[in-house]
């Protein structure tokens, strides 16, 4: 067996290799994944800890050496020119022993580490990187990863127009710290007010103190400010209360946006994090433990006090990009006025050196334009995702731009890559991140931890995993009994190493041995064709084996995983003939082919007919105490390699039945308390088992929950429907939040009391794993179109339920998985419908929908056997099948979705449903993506700022003695407005809110760090504010100080239509000098601010009026392209009328293009300018 020759070379390779001496490499050993190797490279011009662990695996342990290569990765976080190394090395290591392989890529890092560009966090000139790589320039690329090889010198002069960066030598000891300079850190506050004004919380999270070094900054917002659904945010974990938040760590010295502009941009000291957070900022023990490569202490940093601070599930492919590509990413767009993606396209492109970059730098500025469907969605984000601060002028904040960018490629990362993260083609918009239909991508999100943790999805939801491992054992079933149905994409890429056994196609009465076309010796049992097998005796009490034939010169090895294959025997029992057992089991010690063997899971050779539910222990009483003749078969077939989906499916159906059961892996990761390679270290699973069922788990796009009264959680029991007993219910959605904006928009013009339908879908259980990956769709056809194309439904779940081909009197059907909890029968969605039925192609008896985006599908109903053992679980691992309902009960969470009358779904056997309202983001009136949501999802409405914003706010805003003195100002002599007549019930409460905010505010931080001071009246709709204490060498400040005034009045009316209108913002008093005789400040000429802000072009109901005085100040002390100064000190103290202010509102909103509010412009001059003094 040319295949256990490759991996015993390489296992003796990899011992002869412990023993040796490699230069700057120790604790070479065994990795978590099968063949995986690990070692630790060491140098000191590594970043602290000055260590990197590297991992390498073979991708053809079977051709090793001469066919192998080595996927060279790490996890920890390393200077971009070694991981450039790393992923040069991956070529180079074709034909490698492991010996070679180490001693290669010591050379290669330790030549980058001590060349002279190199400082930490640099990169290398590309000069350095090809002279390093000479060898490798006549060898083919093996994939499709971007590839530095053959890049030009002085490719930044072709993509940037820049000078060369001159190169700086480095010396082998540490770095001196350099402190930051007060230009810097004032650069730095500016940046971060400007984040701050965008609607961000930013502050420094750690150093900034003086050393220089790991200097952090912490930039967050509410996870629910996203305006993401319920369900998104749910397959997300993503709590409401949550806080994004995005770390930015500086090496030495603080980076600005003008440094990447002007430089290598691969030079600049700065990487990035993106986690989630209980609170605003995560305490400064955590924030550096985000860092560490060290595992441990990044898990255990941190007090009971401190704040809760987590990955988020697609936190590592967007750290992956940050921290590689976003910085050259900016500079070309910046450079060429294009997307994020044409950017991210054409660097890739220059960095290939394409023949044809020319015309693609040219193309990359029309491919900013965005799609219609693209540029609709993007019209519903938040706008601080959609304003880019990068197309601005004047000063450009980095942190801002990383926040904008990092938030953007989160809610739209279902539309990208994982791994490579280039766009993702298809129709299909998933709910959950995957990757695209290459297969190394497929093994990078597998293999370097860019998926869901499969460990934490067992223990959290075991039923859900159930269910997941069930449909895919139905699918490969009804793949291999038919040729229309059953699973549409198999693992490819993956390197699933599966058992040499194969089905048979023709039954042979007898055993046929003969050589296969690749020479292999097979022998044909009734059963199954088993592949360079050897004769063995097993004894089934003592799991060994004793191998009587031995066909090849190969040895089985320790660790080796084998399949014993024994017969059934038929003389004492009525079992139907030629069955077959097949025995899973890791080789314990080989002495003299004498094998004692570790037999972790035991079952009959899958069976395409009725399969009459006789277990393992009623066949190994039929047996005698003595050995059984059999054969031993090796798990070394990849299942790549099988070019008959046929047999690839068989293969994986032989797999799964190997997996222990969904609640003993439970039971075991709960014993090991949920460590990471728990399942990879658990010696009952194959490796091949274990990357097989991460596959089932990380390729679900969808989100699937549980509901039921059986569920700890109060939120899954008020989500239970009523009217379908008998069936175990999941939440069940898929979609994007961009397919999900696209049902909504669908509904709008529905002028109807009920906006949507609901009906079901049923379809036999083999189908409903490519349904819960790629949606309903009706690409294939398998029960006739009588109706017309479309996807088919209806509103009778009797009806539905038929489709399943489901037979209440076979429990123990084939296609249900043998180690399933469930044993699941069939399967009907509830789907939500856009209520157009006279559009649809058909609506009587069915409703055939035609466009994909009119349908989302809400709930899974499945259907379980009832056998005893459900009922044996404890609820918190298993559930039991929900009891009976004789009649409709309502719950007490929440109120009923009402159906239109005329389209009413009936549950099953005609019973009315109860369906809770709160299940249909349709009908929960937005309430949980709007403004005010977060009281109802969290007890409580949310408060802007909090305790830990007094260290920000005196780090942002440097203490100074102030002058100004809170209620001084004599109201008297300032207009006064009567509340208007029109005003709406909403603007009333929006307005309500903001008050109690500001007020909360104004009692808790101290005036001169506020900045800000509002005299609130019993006129809601009119405010008087104050702003003061300015930064005392601003020119403005210092024209306050000779005038003797300490605060600029300002006066804000709020329209009828607040907050979908904005506010009208003025000053009072004193005068400005005007722009066109050398003002600034955006104050006009009338007194009115000139922000675009404060117009419909700029505005978003989102905004909070904390941030809008925020914007309002720093508009006013920008010195951008001039500092504001006053008119006459004169004569300050005299007010700008109204009428001039509304006037220059007017003219300056015209001036730029700008849109004024609907109720400005219908109000009359006279309704504007009309107030009374006060009393």
């Amino acid at each position: 067996m040319a295949s256990s020759r490759g991996r015993s070379r390489f296992q003796a390779d990899l011992k002869s290799a412990t023993e040796k001496n490699h230069t700057n490499i120790t604790r070479l050993g065994k990795g978590d994944a099968e063949d995986e190797l690990t070692f630790v490279f060491s140098h000191a011009n590594l970043p602290f800890p000055s260590q990197i662990e590297i991992r390498a695996q073979p991708q053809d342990i079977r051709g090793y050496p001469s066919d192998n290569y080595f996927l060279i990765y790490t996890n920890d976080d390393i200077p971009p020119a070694v991981a450039r190394v790393l992923d040069e090395s991956i070529s180079e290591t074709m034909g490698m022993r492991v010996d070679t392989m180490l001693s290669n890529i010591s050379q290669r890092v330790r030549a980058v580490l001590k060349s002279n560009e190199f400082t930490e966090g640099d990169d290398i000139a590309m000069s350095d990187a090809e002279e390093l790589s000479s060898e490798m320039e006549d060898t083919d690329s093996i994939d499709e990863d971007i590839s530095f090889e053959g890049v030009e010198d002085d490719y930044d002069d072709n993509l940037f127009n820049d000078e060369p960066t001159p190169a700086r030598r480095r010396d082998s000891s540490p770095s001196p710290t350099v402190p930051i300079t007060p230009l810097l850190l004032n650069r730095l506050r500016q940046d971060l007010l400007s984040v701050h004004q965008a609607g961000f919380h930013a502050g420094k999270a750690s150093g900034f103190g003086g050393s220089g070094f790991n200097d952090i900054i912490s930039i967050s917002l509410r996870a629910r400010e996203l305006c993401l659904s319920k369900e998104t945010r749910e397959a997300w974990y993503l709590a409401p209360s949550d806080y994004i938040v995005l770390l930015i760590r500086y090496g030495r010295e603080y980076t600005t946006v003008d440094d990447i502009m002007k430089k290598d941009p691969t030079g600049c000291k700065v990487s990035f994090r993106l986690r989630k957070c209980s609170k605003k900022k995560p305490s400064h023990q955590q924030a550096n433990a985000a860092f560490s490569s060290d595992l441990a202490q990044n898990n255990s940093e941190g007090t009971q006090e401190d704040p809760v601070l987590s990955d988020i599930w697609i936190s590592r492919p967007i750290e992956e990009l940050l921290n590689s590509e976003f910085l050259m990413m900016l500079k070309f767009k910046k450079n060429n006025g294009c997307s994020w993606d044409s950017a991210k396209e054409n660097w890739r492109s220059a960095l290939l050196g394409s023949s044809t970059h020319t015309k693609k730098l040219v193309d990359a500025v029309d491919q900013g334009e965005l799609s219609n469907e693209e540029q609709n969605y993007k019209t519903k984000l938040p706008s601080f995702l959609t304003v880019d601060h990068l197309s601005g002028d004047g000063e450009l904040s980095l942190p801002l731009i990383v926040m904008q960018f990092a938030l953007l490629y989160l809610v739209r990362c279902t539309d990208y890559c994982t791994a490579c993260r280039c766009k993702v083609k298809g129709n299909f918009k998933a709910l959950r991140p995957y990757v695209c239909s290459s297969p190394l991508c497929l093994h990078q999100y597998m293999n370097l931890g860019f998926g869901p943790s499969i460990e934490y999805e067992i223990v959290n939801q075991p039923n859900v995993v159930d269910l997941l491992v069930s449909f895919c054992y139905a699918s490969l079933y009804a793949r291999i009994s038919s040729t229309a149905g059953g699973i549409r994409e198999f693992p490819t890429g993956l390197n699933l190493r599966v058992p040499k056994i194969r089905k048979v196609v023709s039954r042979a009465s007898y055993e046929n041995i003969y050589l296969d076309p690749l020479g292999r010796r097979c022998v044909e049992t009734p059963s199954a064709l088993l592949i360079d097998p050897m004769e063995v005796d097993f004894d089934w009490d003592n799991s060994t084996a004793t191998i009587i034939c031995k066909t090849n010169m190969a040895d089985l090895e320790e660790g080796q995983w084998v399949v014993v294959s024994t017969p059934v025997p038929i003389s004492l029992h009525p079992f139907p003939k030629d069955q077959t057992v097949l025995h899973h089991a890791r080789v314990v010690s080989n002495i003299n082919n004498s094998l004692n063997l570790n037999v972790v899971s035991q079952h009959l050779i899958p069976s395409f007919t009725q399969n009459v539910g006789i277990d393992i222990s009623t066949i190994r009483g039929w047996a005698s105490n003595k050995s059984i003749r059999g054969y031993i078969v090796t798990y070394d077939d990849d299942l790549d390699d099988i070019s008959d989906e046929y047999q690839k499916a068989f293969s994986m159906m032989i797999i799964l039945e190997s997996l222990p059961s969904v609640t003993d892996m439970r039971t075991h990761l709960m014993s090991n308390q949920l460590q990471q390679p728990a399942l990879a270290r658990w010696n009952k699973m194959s490796g091949a088992a274990v990357n097989l069922l991460r596959w089932i788990i990380s390729s679900n796009r969808s989100y699937i929950v549980q509901v039921g009264e059986e569920q700890t959680d109060t939120r899954r029991r008020g989500e239970k429907i009523y009217g379908i007993d008998g069936w175990l219910q999941f939440r069940f959605v898929q979609g994007s939040p961009e397919k999900e904006e696209l049902f909504r928009q669908a509904l709008e013009p529905i002028d109807k009391p009920q906006k949507t339908l609901l009906a079901f879908h049923g379809s036999p259980l083999g189908n409903w794993h490519s349904i819960i990956r790629q949606g309903l769709d009706f690409s294939r056809t398998l029960h006739g179109r009588s109706y017309g194309n479309g996807i088919y439904f209806s509103r009778i779940f009797d009806t539905s339920q038929g489709y399943t081909h489901f037979d209440t009197r076979n429990l123990n059907a084939p296609e249900i998985w043998p180690r399933s909890s469930l044993r699941i029968q069939a399967a009907v969605s509830l789907n939500e419908l856009v209520n157009r039925p006279n559009d649809f192609v058909s609506s009587d008896p069915f409703f055939v929908v035609q466009n994909c985006h009119w349908t989302q599908c809400r709930y899974l109903f499945v259907k379980c056997t009832a056998q005893p053992s459900i009922q044996n679980y404890t609820s918190k691992i298993t559930p039991t099948t929900p009891e009976v309902v004789s009649k409709v009960v309502e719950p007490e969470q929440g109120p009923e979705f009402v159906q239109d009358p005329q389209w009413v779904t009936r549950g099953l056997r005609g019973s009315k449903l109860f369906v809770p309202k709160y299940a249909f983001p349709s009908a929960r009136d937005g309430c949980d993506d709007t403004a005010g949501s977060l009281k109802n999802e969290v007890g409580e409405p949310e408060i802007v700022s909090s305790d830990e914003d007094e260290e920000d706010v005196k780090f942002l805003y440097p203490e100074y003695e102030t002058d100004f003195r809170p209620g001084t100002l004599d109201l008297s002599t300032l207009p006064k407005l009567a509340p208007p007549s029109n005003a709406t019930e909403t603007a009333q409460k929006a307005l309500g809110q903001e008050i109690k905010k500001l007020q909360k505010l104004q009692s808790t931080i101290p005036p001169h760090l506020l900045g800000w001071y509002v005299n609130f009246d019993e006129n809601m709709f009119q405010w008087i504010v104050e702003l003061h204490s300015f930064e005392p060498t601003l020119p403005l400040a210092v024209d306050m100080k000779n005038a003797g005034l300490t605060s600029i009045v300002l006066e804000i009316r709020f329209l009828p239509s607040f907050p979908i209108s904005p506010p009208f913002v003025r000053v009072v008093r004193p005068r400005f000098l005007p722009f066109m005789q050398g003002g600034g400040g955006h104050v006009t000429s009338g007194g009115a601010l000139c922000m675009e802000l404060l117009t419909n072009s700029g505005w978003s109901p989102a905004n909070s009026l904390e941030s809008v005085l925020l914007q309002v100040r720093m508009a006013i002390c920008s010195v951008d392209p001039r500092p504001a100064r006053l008119e006459n000190t004169n004569l300050a103290k005299t007010d700008y009328s109204i009428a001039d202010a509304v006037t220059a509102y007017k003219r300056a909103a015209a001036a730029h293009g700008w849109e004024l509010p609907k109720d400005f412009l219908g109000a009359s001059l006279s309704q504007l300018t009309t107030v009374s003094r006060r009393d």
